[in-house]
């Protein structure tokens, strides 16, 4: 026979407090009509004067959750930043695991105070009880979810553009021992938007330093590769550089040609670590049989010549350059190497200069 544990406390005015095994409920209303609230979700019954024949209809929390989540989609915190891929790092709702240990018992305070306003048509003093209810929930919940607080605040001053203060409340989340390493990558993106490009590669590298092995091969997560990889090329940082550049897949994806862009960007890292032959190599892969000169193509063949010549190979960085020019006559130097072919001058001279 199994055991049933169940308590129910009379707070007056029809409204009682019940525990069970299965949780903390509150329920209350007149003679025909009750609502309560647990932890299976709302409950509702009524029952329909002198026929004996009763009515009830449940919520579940799942099915609650879902509904607000779709009536407040439009108004959830948004982390794309506008010609980025940023990924969608901050969920609707705060992670449990960055909740203080008294949120369940903040729920019940709420709930009961929302059981004291819908009940105080019977009692008006219900109506104060509830706002002091609410009121001292919010008080309690500042002082004890800091976490979870400025968890939200990321999204709102992010939606808002206010990124100095999103910085500020990612580094009071990362703080939490169970907060998300990828909120990093968001803060990386406040600093670009800052035009602080030093200290959003400080903060890249620190990322795929640590925690690289946390991303999927989702879309969303190419940009932040993207831009890690050019500003450690840019920065001289070639060997960082090519271990992001590797973890890019080979397949596209959505509209992006990922072929195109590992191979190109592998083939700029190589060309820093002046591996000429490796950086040759990942631009044919990068190019394939395509024959578009758009960027990043033109480059491709811009550096391939570059490389051609570094290895004194200048009948075929020759028929690079002529590609490029014949495509783009103004593009970088390619004038004054074509200059210098047509005059039997070496391009690297060029280059060099």
């Amino acid at each position: 026979m199994g055991l049933k544990f169940r308590k129910s406390v009379s707070l007056g005015k029809g409204l009682r407090l019940n525990l069970g095994k299965e949780g903390v409920s509150i329920s209350g209303g007149v003679k025909g009509l009750r609502v309560g609230v647990g932890p299976r979700g709302v409950r509702t019954s009524a029952t329909i004067p002198g026929t004996g024949v009763t009515i009830t209809k449940s919520l579940s929390l799942q099915k609650l959750k879902a509904l607000t989540e779709q009536k407040n989609y439009a108004k959830s915190p948004v982390t794309v930043v506008e010609g980025s891929q940023i990924p969608k790092i901050l969920s609707n709702e705060t992670p449990i695991e960055l909740r203080s240990k008294y949120y369940m018992f903040q729920s019940c305070l709420g709930c009961l105070a929302i059981l004291c306003i819908l009940t105080s048509y019977f009692e008006p003093l219900l109506l104060v009880a509830g706002g002091l209810l609410i009121v001292g929930k919010l008080l309690w919940r500042r002082q004890t979810d800091l976490t979870a607080i400025e968890y939200k605040n990321i999204g709102q001053h992010f939606r808002s553009k206010k990124y100095e203060q999103c910085i500020k409340s990612i580094d009071i989340v990362l703080q939490h021992p169970k907060a998300d390493p990828k909120l990093l990558l968001l803060k990386a993106e406040c600093y670009l938007n800052l035009d602080l490009t030093d200290l959003a590669y400080e903060v890249y590298q620190s990322f795929f330093n640590h925690h690289l092995h946390l991303l999927d091969d989702a879309p969303e997560y190419w940009s932040p590769k993207v831009n890690t990889i050019l500003m450690a090329i840019e920065k001289g940082d070639s060997p960082f550089a090519l271990n992001v550049a590797e973890t890019l897949v080979n397949q596209n994806l959505d509209e992006i040609d990922n072929r195109l862009w590992k191979g190109y960007l592998k083939g700029l890292c190589f060309m820093g670590l002046e591996e000429f032959e490796a950086a040759i190599h990942s631009f044919k892969d990068a190019i394939g049989r395509k024959r578009s000169m758009e960027a990043p193509y033109i480059d491709t063949h811009y550096q391939m010549g570059i490389a051609y010549s570094q290895l004194g190979k200048n009948s075929l960085a020759k028929k690079r350059f002529i590609r490029v020019y014949s495509s783009n006559s103004n593009y970088k130097e390619i004038a004054e190497i074509m200059e210098a072919i047509n005059a039997g001058d070496d391009p690297v001279d060029v280059l060099e200069d």
